[in-house]
């Protein structure tokens, strides 16, 4: 079975040196997937294709992966006949025995693609063709403009090549073109779209998170870290995965921050600690933003956020749309991920600013200390993607204890917001309630009576899932989820 892998077109525009550097690190690439599958193929090229061959099913879905291809074929090659009268019906036969079954009863139209001195023209080959197939197919009908089928063929030389499929992949330039970069990364649609759209554009990425939540969540991340590393990055054999904890600065923004500044001052931490970490390490820092999708996305919401670094911050979706962002999720095979994944912002703001000023900004800023930033970043966990998924693999998945009703010797943790509370007050009789904000839970709950049992509780289950895993890591076994069925809680007037 032999792939032709045709090199995106902006390789072919550039100059011949650039050009034959472009496509030894494609070829490079390509060996380096199939070496990570344990897979050994011979990669030949010549102008502006490579050329493979293996019978091998995977070889399709791992060039699939690599975001640096136009397109790619699998071909079944042949020589053509020495006399010239017989050409035509010969590569008539070898197209009929693949897609004469394809094209019964739809429509159907032949193309050829020639390279080389021959005695005729494509246009006379095409007509050829799709003119006997016409005959001997059933019900068939030719289509020049949108045939259900397109019969492909590639005549080059003295061989020539039946078209069987032609997958259009992703252009851009094979890894590595540019620079290092660090990806700003948060576990939605958005951020591993713009994560990949600089790899396709030729640059090493490394991966920043910020842990908000707990052990839960930088698990989830890093999961889809890794896979995103092994699906499309596999050159990087040195991607790093950097951990910055920020659950103190979240307690802090709750505590001490106007609610509507929150969300545009967790932005600024976010850029700042990624200045820090970066350093001279990473020639540009890359964020998830998309022009007004949310409200720290303003232009001028990123104008402020900007002021708070002076790296160079990319954003490769800041003029595509939400649709347009998941579409690509959906291609590279992440839109599932994303779709399982928590997003966190609904608990940081109430009413959050669109046209913060950067005054106003700087004084709430003002309320947190900058060594809660400092001491973040100073305990920083590095870790190498390759690797950082070794721990994981014998562990055992951990279910959750969930329960639907609460007996009067259990004690429910409301986690939610004071304001949260007001609005849909948790009331069961019987029942002892505590209000302990989420915030606070993994500080308080140690100072708690070990001898009593507890569930934790907040209106998505969301926030109690991540603390009940992180206070099991803490060996607490005195704690179950609170799912409370409709008829046994009631809302406040």
């Amino acid at each position: 079975m032999k792939y032709i892998i045709k090199i995106s077109p902006e390789i072919t525009i550039k100059s011949k040196p650039v050009r034959k550097q472009c496509l030894l690190m494609l070829k490079n690439n390509i060996k380096k997937h199939f070496d990570f599958n344990n897979i050994k193929v011979n990669v030949t090229w010549n102008r502006d294709r490579l050329n493979l061959e293996w019978n091998d099913e995977k070889i399709s879905k791992i060039l699939t992966q690599i975001s640096w291809i136009a397109h790619f074929m699998e071909v079944e090659t042949f020589n053509l006949p020495e006399k010239e009268e017989e050409i035509f019906h010969f590569i008539f036969e070898k197209a009929r025995n693949f897609y004469l079954d394809k094209i019964e009863d739809k429509t159907f139209v032949a193309r050829v693609k020639r390279t080389g001195n021959h005695n005729f023209k494509s246009i006379d080959l095409e007509r050829y063709v799709w003119g006997w197939l016409l005959k001997e197919s059933k019900n068939s009908k030719v289509k020049i403009k949108n045939a259900d089928v397109t019969v492909n063929i590639e005549v080059k030389d003295k061989k020539v090549h039946i078209v069987k499929y032609r997958i259009e992949w992703i252009w851009g330039y094979p890894v590595w073109f540019q620079d290092k970069v660090l990806s700003l990364i948060s576990g939605w649609f958005d951020s591993w779209v713009s994560t990949y759209s600089m790899m396709k554009r030729w640059c090493e990425v490394d991966y920043l998170f910020f842990n908000l939540w707990g052990s839960a969540h930088e698990l989830w991340v890093k999961q889809v870290s890794y896979y995103l590393w092994k699906t499309f990055s596999v050159p990087h054999k040195r991607a790093r995965f950097i951990t910055v904890n920020f659950e103190e600065i979240i307690a802090e923004l709750l505590i001490k921050v106007q609610s509507r500044f929150r969300w545009v001052l967790l932005k600024r931490f976010m850029l700042r600690a990624a200045s820090m970490v970066s350093k001279d390490h990473y020639f540009a820092l890359v964020k998830w933003d998309s022009l007004w999708q949310v409200s720290s996305q303003t232009l001028k919401n990123m104008h402020v956020i900007d002021k708070a670094s002076d790296n160079l911050v990319l954003r490769p979706l800041i003029a595509d749309n939400k649709q347009e962002i998941i579409d690509i999720a959906s291609k590279i095979w992440t839109y599932n991920f994303a779709c399982n994944m928590p997003e966190y912002c609904w608990i940081i703001s109430d009413k959050p600013a669109t046209w913060a000023k950067l005054e106003d900004i700087l004084k709430e800023e003002q309320n947190i200390l900058d060594e809660v930033l400092i001491r973040a970043v100073e305990w920083k966990k590095v870790e190498f993607v390759k690797k950082m998924m070794e721990e994981y693999n014998n562990k055992e998945a951990t279910e959750i204890e969930t329960v639907f009703l609460a007996w009067d010797d259990e004690i429910v943790i409301d986690l939610r917001e004071e304001a949260d509370i007001r609005k849909n007050k948790l009331i069961l009789e019987n029942v002892e309630i505590i209000e302990i904000p989420f915030f606070e839970i993994n500080h308080k709950f140690k100072d708690l009576d070990r001898g009593k049992n507890y569930l934790l509780y907040c209106d998505k289950g969301v926030l109690s899932n991540l603390h009940w895993l992180y206070l099991k890591e803490k060996n607490f076994t005195n704690i179950k989820i609170f799912r409370p069925l409709k008829s046994e809680w009631k809302c406040s007037s």
